[in-house]
């Protein structure tokens, strides 16, 4: 069994994918070559995401996710599905999501419907961010953002970063009851860090869309609720 993944620049090795597939499921990906914040890009993006979709359907994809938050951000919730619905039409029915979409559906999955949002990206990202979310159901308990606008920043940027962000916005967001990593880089062992330190469901957007597409692909099992067990199992042990 396979799924697809469009990813907007770059795929950095190691990456955390490998380490959510069971056997039976491999990832196909490939790239649409986005430089953030050159004029055009965006457009150029969307075009380039129809060709992008059919090579992976070639190859044998049965559910394909978008990643690049920042252009559904923009697009918004309802325009982001619709279009890409309307991708899914054109294309035998084979079902086609963002990773922030996806990211929506998995937070709402693990519980949380206040979630705190930790992001690399700058203010206006982040407002068009909650907005997606909000009409996705998900109200976020606040948002912060390290300010990455193009890939130089984002590229400097460590694991660091991110849990010392998060844990100076946990003390200002008590209220959150989840967290949310959107980035680049690879958070996973830092998202099972968290949950298990402050006991709350954390979804970063690569296992989002992993947990998605295995949904979409029928196989009977739910990553998010495998590491709601662990970090139970864990937090007891360590007690």
């Amino acid at each position: 069994m396979k799924f697809g993944c469009i990813a907007p620049s770059v795929i950095q090795l190691p990456w955390d994918l490998p380490a959510l597939l069971p056997d039976e499921v491999q990832a196909l990906t490939v790239t649409l070559n986005v430089r953030n914040g050159l004029p055009g890009e965006h457009e150029r993006a969307l075009d380039a995401m129809r060709r992008a979709a059919d090579v992976l359907i070639d190859e044998g994809a049965k559910a394909i996710v978008v990643m690049g938050v920042p252009v559904a951000a923009r697009r918004g919730f309802g325009p982001d599905r619709a279009a890409l619905a309307a991708l899914m039409a054109e294309r035998g029915a084979i079902p086609i999501i963002s990773s922030l979409a996806a990211s929506a559906l998995a937070l709402a999955h693990a519980g949380a419907k206040h979630p705190l949002f930790i992001t690399q990206y700058n203010a206006e990202v982040n407002a068009q961010i909650v907005a997606y979310c909000r009409e996705a159901g998900v109200e976020a308990a606040g948002i912060v953002g390290l300010g990455a606008s193009n890939a130089a920043q984002v590229n400097v940027l460590t694991v660091s970063d991110y849990d010392t962000l998060t844990k100076r916005a946990l003390e200002e967001h008590p209220e959150a009851d989840g967290i949310f990593l959107s980035a680049r880089g690879n958070l996973l062992n830092l998202s099972r860090e968290l949950a298990v330190s402050f006991q709350l469901p954390v979804i970063e957007q690569i296992k989002a869309s992993v947990w998605w597409s295995l949904s979409q692909l029928g196989v009977a099992r739910d990553i998010i609720l495998e590491d709601r067990h662990h970090v139970r199992r864990t937090f007891k042990t360590a007690r």
